[in-house]
């Protein structure tokens, strides 16, 4: 336990300063905001200490997969009839990553001194998501908990899916560029330079593709790194500029206005939100609080910035599809999906199936391009290659042709 410093103001404004044991920052939080205050600041008295706990904590990340595993877990155990301090207690110990055991046996801790189980998943803020914690939540409220936490596990197993899929997809092409790279290098430094010196010793003079290849070979010898800060200068650049919202809202907006991963982008955010807001409402979560909480499932802030407007326009009095069809990155068919749901009364089901209809077409757009990737990457490849051999046999060819 550490001991954290935290000034907070309560509800009439009052400014508060005080000590607080915890595990955690995020139990300092929990714990103030339980108390009605609102935090402004909060730190560990001793940095080394707090340093030394958080590294000692990190027993190995935590992956999509796994948590959607022991969602799946959890909500089996909770329909057989198991009490969820047992079932909790029973997935801690089956559990093989040490940082997902210690985090569930404190939250089988924390519900045991009468917290309640979002509560407690809100403590691991770096596992488990405000938008995690907000359906667990609702969930709680509406007394539906074992079948939401299904739902959620299906929710994780797509998005786990998706991920391994992309991950996947570029694998291949990322595989082949490195042995580009490799052998290009190779040719460049070592072998290519032997042949130009006779061309360069022979004072004839060289076709075009030869010059250009002996100014690259020339640039890559003797300035390879300026070449490489150069690139790492870009790389720092971009960082850097991604932290200003303005530079970030056009840089995510073009991600989502790509002629094809833009398509890809869109649908993912897409399926994100509509199985969130899904799942939301079936957990009895009102529509423009459910809203609110979807903007945290996605880092995109220019897709978030259309959230943003739908809150806008449900709280002038609209309906969710009229609010859909007036965004930029919602599709027309989400939006009437979403009007047959209102009309019907059956919102969440109509979100949730909008969800599965976009994860099938990102799975297939991925596959798409996966089968296009590897053959173009070779076609790439192929024509460096060309080139290099065109270059260094054409001034052969040439002398050949004076000879004779």
């Amino acid at each position: 336990m550490l001991t954290y410093s935290y000034k907070a103001k309560n509800i009439s404004g009052t400014e508060l300063a005080g000590q607080l044991q915890a595990r955690s920052r995020n139990e300092v939080v929990a714990a103030l905001k339980q108390k009605g205050l609102f935090l402004l600041k909060v730190e560990p008295q001793n940095r080394l200490a707090a340093i030394l706990s958080s590294g000692s904590q990190m027993g190995g990340r935590v992956s999509i997969k796994e948590k959607a595993i022991f969602t799946h877990q959890l909500a089996t155990l909770l329909k057989a009839g198991m009490k969820l301090t047992a079932a909790l207690k029973t997935l801690s110990k089956q559990s093989r990553n040490k940082q997902l055991k210690t985090v569930i046996s404190q939250i089988h801790d924390d519900i045991e001194q009468s917290s309640s189980l979002s509560e407690a998943m809100a403590k691991h803020s770096k596992i488990f998501s405000s938008v995690y914690t907000a359906i667990i939540e609702a969930a709680e409220q509406s007394g539906a908990l074992s079948g939401t936490l299904s739902v959620l596990s299906n929710q994780l197993k797509s998005q786990a899916s998706v991920s391994s899929q992309i991950k996947s997809a570029l694998v291949y092409p990322i595989f082949l560029l490195a042995v580009s790279a490799l052998v290009v290098g190779v040719l460049m430094t070592f072998v290519i330079p032997k042949f130009l010196e006779l061309f360069v010793n022979a004072n004839q003079k060289l076709p075009v593709p030869t010059k250009i290849l002996i100014s690259v070979t020339e640039t890559m010898k003797g300035s390879w790194w300026i070449i490489v800060l150069v690139i790492v200068a870009v790389i720092c650049a971009i960082t850097t500029a991604l932290k200003n919202r303005r530079f970030k809202m056009f840089f995510d907006s073009l991600l989502l206005n790509l002629p094809v991963a833009g398509t890809l982008n869109r649908k993912l955010q897409l399926a994100r939100f509509a199985r969130t807001l899904g799942s939301l409402l079936n957990g009895g979560v009102r529509i423009l609080t459910a809203v609110q909480t979807t903007k945290g499932t996605t880092n995109n802030i220019a897709f978030a910035d259309d959230i943003r407007g739908l809150e806008e326009k449900i709280l002038k009095g609209s309906t969710l599809a009229e609010a859909i069809g007036s965004q930029r990155y919602f599709s027309e068919i989400a939006s009437n999906m979403v009007a047959v749901g209102e009309e019907t009364g059956t919102l969440d089901e109509m979100l949730l199936e909008l969800a599965d209809m976009y994860d099938n077409e990102s799975e297939s757009a991925i596959g798409s391009m996966t089968t296009l990737l590897g053959p173009l990457m070779i076609v790439v490849l192929g024509l460096i290659i060309g080139f290099v051999v065109l270059a260094i046999l054409m001034p052969i060819f040439e002398t050949s042709t004076m000879v004779s």
